[in-house]
């Protein structure tokens, strides 16, 4: 097992233990369904998050977490870019939404594709939705984690990770 299957087993555990549902589950085929509609592979420490577990939205350090659960998920539809969406611009423009600010920012929590990174290890950026709304403009307000380990590591480093998961209604 890799160095990064071990941090991402161990930050999966962290998060369930805080509460959120993730189940462990071969996803390589939804994986690839993702994938093929990107301009870049996402980064190795995601593709062992999301091949190997699946899991509702979550909050996590500041941020929401898209949910990754089925087929018809929040990562394939947005890796669509809709027209009308955020994505519309984000991915031809580089960058691959992940999730938002948590507590009802609309801005975009993506992968910064543009850079070149050892492993695909993108810095994690948050890209404001007004000035892809308004002006037709990607602007990318600030660098959360320069990779998806380091939020991992922070996460796991962190006495609260800030995790939160919300049950839906069902």
């Amino acid at each position: 097992m890799s160095t990064i299957d071990q941090l991402i087993d161990s930050f999966a555990a962290m998060v369930k233990y805080r509460g959120v549902p993730i189940r462990g589950e071969d996803n390589a085929t939804r994986l690839l369904m993702l994938e093929e509609q990107l301009p870049k592979r996402m980064p190795q420490s995601f593709e062992s998050f999301l091949s190997r577990y699946s899991f509702p939205e979550f909050d996590l350090l500041g941020i929401t977490l898209f949910e990754w659960e089925s087929d018809a998920n929040k990562y394939i539809v947005e890796a669509s870019a809709p027209k009308g969406s955020l994505s519309e611009l984000l991915i031809p423009a580089g960058y691959v939404q992940i999730g938002r600010p948590e507590g009802g920012s609309f801005d975009a929590i993506c992968f910064d594709l543009n850079q070149q990174a050892q492993n695909r290890e993108y810095r994690v950026v948050q890209v404001d939705h007004e000035d892809i709304l308004c002006n037709w403009k990607v602007r990318v307000t600030g660098e959360l984690w320069p990779s998806f380990v380091k939020l991992a590591e922070s996460a796991l480093s962190s006495d609260d990770p800030q995790v939160y998961y919300e049950k839906g209604i069902e």
